[in-house]
């Protein structure tokens, strides 16, 4: 057998895997150090000698190696930062939120931290990318405060590309889509129709799920210029691009789709004008194939409630998708008197429905407002949302900050429901901002009335201690020292001790967290 003596560990191997029974082990001839003591295992067994062999060249390959030499591109460096770092102070805050004390004020706190102008420290960025990474909704609210170090820090780890923004059109093809989706969102906000000609030019070769993403950013300046790009999403493969348009077009009273949907439904709601006025509803028989091209669901889905029907589920729709002016002109009914209508109706459900998707479409506060009030007289079951997406918590959520706190005004004062109340309770936990002052306090009268009167623990009072924490998040923290007196009015046995000291805690920690932004109280 010849052996291949520049290379030995070949030769080697080839004798172990043919076995030294069948061929006698013979040592590679190598010349050196390495052949020196190969030779010292000539005179052993071939197994042992075979071994031997093995053992001594691979340690000799071993110590031989040299690690492959690359050259390697020098990164950018990270630019001059164009924020001041936040206070020690403030960062001590943050570390405890990050860490998991109190995290439900992380948004507050990076909201303070955009008022003052201030960035994040350096050794809490990485903490800071992953919550954004975790949680979608926090990420407008991390951007402004990242610094230059951050978006630095963000484009080393493909797990934080959300961060990375684009800062030319020139990256709009290549960015990743967390970034693009950002760029193009702002971009809707001064410039929409730019915006629209920007995705046009890449929308054939964006996948599914970024179609749908990128096209639900329309909602920022949506107007009828949009139509024509919206209703090619009608015939789109995916089902959920074609969702998103349809409810785009719908938010638009003008639009096409709304026009040809209002000339079908009106054949199904009709006014009559005896003694008294009452609403006739005539389910549609059949879907019309217009229909089922402008978006209208034949089918029912899993987000329908399971008491709708399937034909009540097109007229549903349909009501939906109608310019909620053309029940007002037509009938010569102003919202809050058609609303009172469908009380007690045989098809409330699927009307109040209709016009509460309707009115959460086309962001209509007036038509919203009297809906919230017949939930607010009790006509209304709040467990009634025939739609996932028009629940009463959602609902609340289209209207402006300033309305939410008139109508639970109106709440306490108008209808006189109580702090207890599950739709209050409801309602006050979907709040997004701050409470005036005017409603934080009738929240806290309601509690202290309900503490005054509530010997022993009931059902209601745990749904309300439960909430007492989220309250604090929207309680101004100049009322602190109200809810501190509060506390001390309690007998040291109440079963409300932990909740309100709990409360305190959180108002005190929010009060110190805005103090060392210099920010004064915050409210």
């Amino acid at each position: 057998m010849a052996l291949a003596t520049d290379s030995p560990w070949r030769t080697i191997a080839s004798a172990a895997l043919l076995g030294t029974e069948r061929q006698p082990f013979q040592l590679p001839n190598i010349s050196g150090n390495l052949g020196h003591y190969l030779s010292q295992s000539s005179d052993r067994p071939n197994e042992a000698a075979l071994l031997s062999a093995v053992g001594v060249v691979s340690l000799h390959q071993h110590v031989g190696w040299l690690p492959e030499v690359r050259s390697m591109a020098q990164g950018e460096s990270c630019s001059a930062e164009d924020l001041p770092r936040c206070s020690p102070r403030a960062a001590r805050y943050l570390q405890q939120i990050l860490e998991g004390q109190f995290q439900h004020l992380l948004s507050e706190w990076l909201e303070n931290a955009a008022i003052a102008g201030q960035r994040v420290p350096e050794m809490l960025l990485p903490s800071l990318l992953d919550k954004g990474r975790q949680q979608r909704e926090l990420r407008a609210s991390v951007l402004p405060v990242l610094g230059q170090r951050g978006r630095w820090l963000a484009a080393q780890n493909s797990d934080w590309n959300y961060a990375v923004a684009l800062t030319t059109e020139a990256d709009w093809e290549t960015g990743k889509p967390s970034a693009r989706l950002l760029y193009l969102q702002g971009l809707r906000s001064h410039n929409p129709e730019h915006a629209r000609e920007l995705l046009q030019s890449t929308w054939k070769q964006e996948t599914a799920s970024d179609r749908a993403k990128f096209l639900e950013a329309f909602r920022i300046g949506l107007s009828l210029t949009d139509e024509p790009f919206l209703e090619d999403g009608l015939g789109d493969r995916s089902k959920e691009v074609r969702r998103v348009a349809v409810d785009l077009l719908a938010s638009l009273p003008d639009s096409r789709l709304c026009q040809q949907v209002t000339e079908h439904v009106c054949r199904c709601l009709i006014l009559e004008q005896n003694k008294d006025l009452s609403l006739q509803v005539q389910l549609p028989e059949q879907l019309d194939n217009t229909l089922i091209q402008l978006g209208i669901e034949p089918k029912l889905t899993a987000a329908v409630n399971a008491k709708v029907g399937e034909k009540a589920w097109w007229l549903l729709q349909m009501i939906g998708a109608t310019p909620l002016n053309n029940w007002t002109e037509r009938w010569q009914l102003c919202p809050e008197e058609i609303v009172k209508l469908i009380q007690s109706h045989d098809w409330q459900m699927v009307l109040l429905n209709g016009f509460a998707l309707a009115a959460k479409r086309q962001t209509n506060k007036v038509w919203l407002e009297a809906i919230f009030k017949l939930y607010f007289t009790d006509q209304v079951s709040i467990s009634d949302a025939a739609l996932i997406e028009i629940s009463v918590e959602d609902l609340f959520k289209t209207l402006a900050p300033d309305r939410r706190d008139a109508l639970l005004i109106d709440l306490f004062q108008v209808f006189h429901r109580k702090i207890n109340d599950s739709l209050t309770i409801w309602l006050l936990r979907s709040s997004a901002k701050l409470w005036s002052f005017d409603l934080a306090r009738l929240v806290l009268d309601g509690l202290e009335e309900h503490l005054d009167h509530t010997k022993t623990s009931s059902n209601s009072d745990w749904e309300l201690r439960s909430a007492l924490q989220e309250f604090a998040r929207f309680i101004p923290v100049s009322l602190t020292s109200e809810v501190v007196r509060l506390r001390e009015s309690l007998a040291n046995d109440s079963h409300w001790i932990n909740s309100m000291n709990d409360l305190i805690a959180l108002l005190a920690f929010r009060k110190e967290m805005v103090q060392a932004f210099g920010l004064g109280d915050g409210g």
